[in-house]
Parts: structure tokens; C-alpha cells; sequence
């Protein structure tokens, strides 16, 4: 029970990073401390003699934050976004120190003026060009491209929770091998 409420934390430690702007430094940290509760717990249910679970729930553990991430994001925009016809207005550039510039847009859509960060391998878009993006309703998380909301990737997250109850029954279930006895050599 306190792996699933570990997993689950996990989880949703995964989706509240994209919602937490300058704050994500503690989600990282509480993620990194719930991450480290969910290999120990996991490693409390079998014998102390038992310890091919450790690598597995580790491994496990940060697996997960990817396709509930993604999932979580897209579920959400499924629920509570709406997709809108803008223009983007202008572009903004975001001086890094230590890695290349990044980029953005601010968009009008219709009577809405809406900022737009590009997600992962996409690119700001010029003045004047049209774009469809799904933003949500709540303002909660940021907006998406239409094609990053879908079907398959909302299943994402199912599938996150799938591979964590199936790694707890495994370790559950699994028969305890025991010992052999050492056999004495006679002489």
C-alpha cells in the first residue's frame, strides 16, 4: 500500500513540475524523496535475503515520471482545454547564460492575448504566422500543440500505473527462494 501511495505521489509529483514555474526545485526535491521512500518500501516486502527488486525499483521509480508526465499533461488538456485559432503577435527571446537562447511567442486568439512556449522540439513561430494550440480553461498548466493532446498519449499515464502494479505483484508474489543448506564434506 505505501509503494502505490509512493507511486501515486510520484505521479503526481510529474505533472505539478510543469505547473510550479521558479517552485520546481522542491517538486524535484520532494520527487527525489518520494522516489526514494517508493525503492525502500518495495524492498520491505521481501526477506532481507532478497534483494533483486533494488535495481528494478529504482529503475522503475524514474521510468515512471516520463509517461506520467506526458500523459498526465495531455489528460489534463483533454479534460479542461479548449483549442484555439491564434496569431502569433511577436516573438520573445530568453537569454541563457550556460545553454543556447530559448524562444517564445505571445499569441492573440480572438479576444485572448495568450503566451506560448514551444514544448520539446518545436520552434517559436514568426510574426504573422497562424497556429492552433490547446490552452487550459483552469490556467493551471501550460498550453500545448493539438497534436500533443491525444488518445495514445493520455493512455500514457495508464500505462505508467500498469508497469508499477505489475512490478508489485511481481514482488509480492513472487515464491521466497530458500537457502540450500551447506552440505559438510566428510572426511
Amino acid at each position: 500500500m505505501a509503494a502505490g501511495l509512493f507511486t501515486l505521489a510520484i505521479m503526481l509529483g510529474s505533472f505539478l513540475i510543469m505547473a510550479v514555474g521558479k517552485a520546481v526545485i522542491v517538486v524535484a526535491f520532494a520527487l527525489m524523496i518520494c522516489w526514494l521512500g517508493y525503492v525502500y518500501t518495495v524492498l520491505g516486502y521481501r526477506p532481507k535475503t532478497s534483494k533483486w527488486e533494488l535495481l528494478p525499483a529504482m529503475a522503475l521509480g524514474i521510468i515512471t515520471l516520463f509517461p506520467a508526465n506526458i500523459g498526465s499533461h495531455s489528460l489534463w488538456l483533454t479534460a479542461y482545454g479548449e483549442t484555439l485559432h491564434c496569431t502569433v503577435t511577436s516573438i520573445e527571446t530568453h537569454v541563457n547564460r550556460r545553454s543556447p537562447n530559448s524562444y517564445s511567442n505571445e499569441l492573440r486568439c480572438g479576444d485572448r492575448q495568450v503566451h506560448y512556449t514551444p514544448s520539446m522540439y518545436r520552434s517559436a513561430q514568426k510574426p504573422g504566422s497562424e497556429m492552433d494550440i490547446v490552452v487550459d480553461r483552469t490556467g493551471f498548466i501550460p498550453s500545448l500543440e493539438p497534436d500533443k493532446v491525444a488518445l495514445w498519449r493520455n493512455l500514457l499515464l495508464l500505462l505508467a500505473v500498469l508497469m508499477n502494479a505489475v512490478f508489485f505483484f511481481l514482488v509480492a508474489w513472487l515464491p521466497v527462494r530458500e537457502p540450500e543448506p551447506a552440505v559438510e564434506e566428510s572426511r
